[in-house]
């Protein structure tokens, strides 16, 4: 499931045939909000996987987007949440490697500065700000108050057999990883 521009404009057969893009979407992929009800009933899901994504939310929809997954998944079912690591974000100023003038900017809350008037006009379609960010406690600690049994895990260890299919490496580095189990 995506919304990603990317996404929604693989869908459209005239753009495929006239290979004016490079969309390499799986079109098994369903276009579809994460803000709204998952499409799918209770309990009828195996593994939910979201990457980079959940900091794309305020602190409520993304509680709400959590507690859908928690709806979908079969009990036992497992989700799995990366997202940027906020500790290392901070780390890096506290350090020095990020200077005080470009800190705020790093943490990519704010929309970039561009010259161009027709590239300014477009960012809110082709830029998506951090609304919320975690650091590894936080993110178990929600988790668990949704109803999750969590805990951390590396890139690349999982309990989701065909992981090394999904996840990719760039994604996984300074990153928070949480999976856990619905009860």
């Amino acid at each position: 499931m995506d919304y990603a521009p990317g996404a929604i404009l693989a869908k459209i057969p005239l753009l495929k045939r006239m290979r004016l893009t490079r969309l390499q979407w799986d079109r098994n992929v369903v276009i579809h909000n994460l803000l709204n009800p998952f499409p799918w009933q209770t309990d009828s899901i195996d593994i939910v996987y979201s990457s980079h994504a959940l900091e794309h939310f305020t602190r409520e929809e993304g509680y709400r987007f959590l507690r859908e997954c928690h709806r979908v998944l079969r009990p036992g079912g497992i989700i799995r949440i990366v997202v940027p690591d906020l500790k290392i974000q901070i780390a890096d100023y506290m350090s020095g490697r990020v200077r005080a003038d470009h800190f705020v900017e790093s943490l990519l809350v704010l929309y970039p500065t561009q010259q161009h008037l027709l590239r300014r006009a477009l960012l809110p379609f082709t830029f998506f700000p951090h609304k919320c960010m975690y650091d590894e406690e936080t993110l178990l600690i929600v988790l668990r108050e949704i109803g999750f049994v969590v805990y951390s895990k590396n890139g690349f260890e999982s309990d989701i057999e065909d992981i090394r299919n999904i996840e990719a490496v760039d994604r996984t580095e300074n990153s928070v990883i949480v999976e856990g189990r619905k009860q």
